[in-house]
């Protein structure tokens, strides 16, 4: 199913230590943090060093820290794994998996210490920023970092014409990273380099993040399948047994105008809702049936946990 969302909230990390680009593009390979631009190296420094051990193998990446003692990822993190973190003042200490986004791909954890968050900034458009990747080959090297100025895009059209401000397409220069944080000229996060060469709004990935881990792993999920409703709203087709959607009565052939008692005018809209909102929480909704009009209140379930 295609998720179309809206722009929202905080922020996301850096490189899963791949090496740096091909010496043809037009980036920096700094081998201290005093050789990166003055303006990138509080955000360069201050993230969270992850060292993720599965099944013998380890890998080393650095995670951008968030609000309420989370972190995020681009790097898929195994639900197995043995997670530990370390910052310029605190070393080996514990980190839970909270889940894992599929839409844009990353993974949260928690961090079992206090870690100070990065400053984030809105997403400019068409402005240069500097796209900074830390390189990190063990839990005792010394970080290394690519890093280029970049200008992040502007926003676009869906199909539908609705303007859509989550992601821009990389630079075809910075192909040879695999995740960078922009950081804009005060020293802010503003976005974080995908693996899919993607820029997103470093706030929306944060306010994703604090999604899933409120709903306990898991976006919410209303149990339905729909369309939209000529004049507004969104026609339910088809009601999965013992969902939430299920337990409050809904049926096909409903039309739910309401969430929360706001306007519901597609499908896509509820979609989106419902990625922005936390798993296991409740939420109203009004039903159009034919002439009658009813409420009903649902808890929201689970769709699948969101780690693999």
């Amino acid at each position: 199913m295609a998720l179309l969302l809206v722009v929202g909230g905080v922020v996301l990390v850096v490189n899963r230590g791949a090496g740096t680009p091909a010496a043809n593009l037009p980036a920096h390979l700094a081998t201290t943090l005093s050789a990166l631009p003055a303006s990138s190296r509080v955000a360069a420094a201050n993230t969270v060093d992850l060292t993720i051990s599965s099944s013998g193998h380890v890998v080393y990446v650095a995670a951008l820290v968030l609000p309420h003692d989370l972190a995020v990822t681009t790097v898929a993190i195994p639900v197995n794994a043995l997670i530990s973190g370390s910052t310029a003042t605190k070393a080996n200490f514990p980190v839970t998996l909270v889940g894992h986004d599929n839409v844009m791909g990353f993974s949260i954890v928690r961090l079992s210490v206090p870690v100070t968050a990065l400053k984030l900034d809105p997403m400019p458009s068409s402005t240069s920023v500097i796209a900074v990747a830390p390189i990190l080959k063990g839990t005792s090297a010394t970080p290394e970092y690519d890093w280029s100025l970049t200008t992040l895009g502007d926003p676009s059209n869906n199909a539908v014409g609705v303007v859509r401000y989550l992601a821009t397409k990389s630079d075809t220069s910075l192909s040879g990273f695999v995740d960078a944080i922009a950081v804009d000229a005060k020293g802010y996060v503003v976005a974080v380099l995908s693996s899919r060469h993607q820029w997103y709004a470093a706030r929306f990935v944060a306010q994703v993040a604090e999604v899933v881990a409120t709903g306990r792993g898991c976006h919410a999920d209303l149990g339905i399948s729909g369309k939209n409703e000529q004049g507004g709203g969104v026609l339910v087709t088809k009601v999965e047994p013992y969902s939430a959607a299920a337990h409050a009565n809904v049926i096909v052939g409903d039309v739910i105008t309401h969430w929360n008692g706001a306007d519901l005018n597609t499908w896509e809209q509820l979609v989106s809702t419902l990625y922005l909102t936390p798993a296991y929480t409740s939420a109203r909704l009004t039903i159009d049936w034919k002439t009658a009009v009813r409420h009903a209140s649902v808890t929201l379930g689970c769709p699948s946990k969101l780690v693999s």
